[in-house]
């Protein structure tokens, strides 16, 4: 491993809650590039970016994101992008296999593997044939969340470590030089002003469900993984430029990072014209849409309804309305419960008359 001592963005100070984390926020920047489909409110620079590479190189952005995402993941906390490149380049090439696999072995998402968590993996027999390595991450993740493409060709790459690490480190070496580098310094001063602004504030009171709301925006009921917040040594909320009103999180070691998209604080008396016009973007861009409008007015006017009842209204798939109804819900629009066991939505009045708000305040109060 380089030693990243020399090579360290101060970028946090002792109990910030909010911190701008270069290498461990330019990695989540470039994930997106692999996840993001139309979403609203992602920002433009994702959707121009995918655009201008070859399909080629989508598919090994994807294949080195995604299919090796436990191998290339930034380990230290305040390393600048160069840095975790020169890290990754130190790593001797079985490490990389070994991270990915260590952490295959923890992770079981399926009844059935859940059912076996603990024992080991017999990994002679995962990995004899690239039929055998898929079967396992279906096992483990699910037939919905394994891409058996893309985890065939991760395989020819896994039996052969030398060839893993010469693909990781190129690719993301050529994308940061390409594509990444240029818009970090775009952005780097204004997820510092977003950083700063909250770290004004006096969160020490709060616990860290009401962290997760103040710097969010999200209830902690909306997540998935409530208990990793608590449980975690560190909670630390990294403002990204890219992510729109969506969070994500990445756990390092015992700590958490909580990407959110950069903004400033209710209330808070900084400006920073390139935060206020990235927020109000966010936010307009889930409205503008006829089939999420016409959502937005149906439970309006029930004022309540269940993702079924939704679904039948407007005669469009399950799948479909699952994803206008995830949209609006992250975007603050809606609010979400669960009753019965079915989810049930409501129309956030108060997330509405604040977009409004903002639109009048930033192009009329100036």
């Amino acid at each position: 491993m380089s030693p990243f001592e020399l090579n360290l963005e101060k970028t946090r100070t002792e109990n910030s809650l909010v911190v701008v984390e270069p290498a461990i926020n330019a990695f989540g920047s470039m994930l997106l590039i692999s996840k993001a489909e139309d979403e609203p409110g992602i920002h433009e620079w994702v959707t121009k970016t995918r655009a201008e590479m070859s399909v080629e190189e989508r598919l090994r952005h994807k294949l080195v994101t995604i299919g090796f995402y436990y191998s290339i993941l930034p380990q230290v906390s305040g390393a600048t992008f160069e840095a975790y490149l020169e890290s990754l380049e130190a790593t001797p090439p079985s490490e990389f296999r070994d991270r990915l696999l260590k952490a295959y072995e923890m992770i079981c998402i399926t009844e059935e593997s859940k059912a076996k968590m603990g024992e080991r993996v017999n990994w002679e027999e995962a990995l004899s044939s690239a039929e055998n390595y898929v079967a396992f991450l279906q096992y483990r993740f699910g037939e919905e969340l394994t891409d058996v493409e893309m985890e065939t060709r991760a395989y020819q790459y896994v039996i052969d470590p030398a060839a893993l690490k010469q693909l990781v480190t190129g690719h993301i070496r050529w994308f940061w030089k390409n594509y990444l580098q240029a818009e970090w310094v775009r952005v780097r001063l204004m997820l510092e002003e977003s950083a700063r602004a909250f770290n004004k504030i006096d969160t020490s009171d709060m616990t860290r469900v009401e962290q997760l709301r103040f710097v969010t925006g999200k209830d902690a009921q909306e997540t998935k993984w409530l208990n990793t917040l608590e449980s975690s040594t560190q909670v630390i909320f990294v403002p990204n430029a890219h992510i729109g009103p969506y969070i994500h999180t990445t756990k390092v070691r015992n700590d958490i990072y909580i990407y959110f998209g950069a903004h400033l604080p209710e209330g808070s008396d900084v400006q920073v014209p390139e935060l206020d016009r990235a927020e109000i973007v966010s936010k307009l861009s889930a409205l503008a849409d006829e089939t999420r409008l016409q959502i937005l007015q149906m439970i309006a006017e029930n004022g309540r309804m269940r993702s079924n009842e939704v679904m039948d209204a407007i005669q469009l798939s399950q799948p479909s309305v699952s994803r206008y109804l995830g949209q609006l819900t992250a975007s603050g629009y809606l609010q979400e419960r669960r009753v019965n066991g079915a989810k049930e939505y409501t129309l956030n009045r108060d997330r509405i008359e604040k977009t409004l708000k903002a639109v009048s305040a930033f192009l009329l109060d100036r």
